[in-house]
């Protein structure tokens, strides 16, 4: 199904607008490109990926965000964030990054998460069942995944890593109130945070993050040159 996904993007001349139009002419799947300069957007129609959208972007150089996705007929299906804080295990509870969801369609969401500041390695991910952060990873409750098992790992690397997927196994309605875990090893919960709901396509044009009071490019950049939030 024809896809609609917008994207905030750090541009500030014709140069970038050109060298964005393209790496996403390159894109299977991408059938129409829409760029404002003036608003730092980018709306892309057609069937192919927002994690594919969102690497030819950051492939540019440019720091980039997935602000949201509908249907090509238009209206949103459900967006999520979550800011992860340090779990009991690493101490004394700094922000470390966060995670967007996206619903692409009925059975499709996409993730899209940044953290830096924790240890090197791969980091298992998993949505558990509470939203209490009182005592991480217990208060967390059990892994809530349908077949309870990580849903990808994370790589860290100088302090520093992203991950961009799509699953089928939860969508955004489902996982409102629970909470995300970010695992490593026998650290237990090193990260976590609770899935909020947040604005979806054309719901919000605001520029500035509300956790951070950065704009959305220069908090991705932050976070992708290895800084706290």
């Amino acid at each position: 199904m024809p896809i609609k996904v917008q994207l905030a993007v750090d541009m500030t001349c014709q140069s970038c607008v050109d060298d964005i139009n393209g790496v996403l002419g390159t894109v299977p799947g991408v059938d129409k490109i829409d760029i404002s300069l003036d608003d730092k957007q980018v709306m892309v129609e057609g069937t192919a990926t927002p994690s594919s959208i969102l690497k030819a972007i950051k492939d540019t150089g440019r720091s980039a965000v997935v602000r949201g996705t509908g249907s090509s007929s238009g209206g949103n299906i459900g967006a999520a964030v979550c800011i992860f804080e340090e779990g009991s295990a690493m101490g004394n509870h700094a922000t470390r990054g966060l995670a967007r969801f996206v619903q692409i369609d009925e059975t499709t969401c996409f993730v899209d998460i940044s953290v830096s500041g924790i240890s090197d390695g791969a980091h298992g991910i998993a949505i558990h069942e509470c939203g209490d952060m009182s005592q991480v990873p217990e208060s967390c409750g059990g892994r809530w995944n349908p077949d309870s098992v990580e849903l990808d790992r994370l790589v860290v690397k100088d302090g520093w890593g992203d991950l961009a997927f799509e699953t089928d196994r939860f969508k955004v309605w489902e996982i409102i109130g629970r909470s995300m875990v970010i695992n490593a090893g026998n650290e237990g919960g090193v990260l976590a945070g609770v899935v909020a709901r947040s604005a979806g396509l054309f719901e919000n044009d605001k520029q500035i993050c509300a956790c951070s009071g950065n704009t959305l490019w220069t908090e991705q950049r932050l976070v992708d040159q290895g800084h706290r939030l």
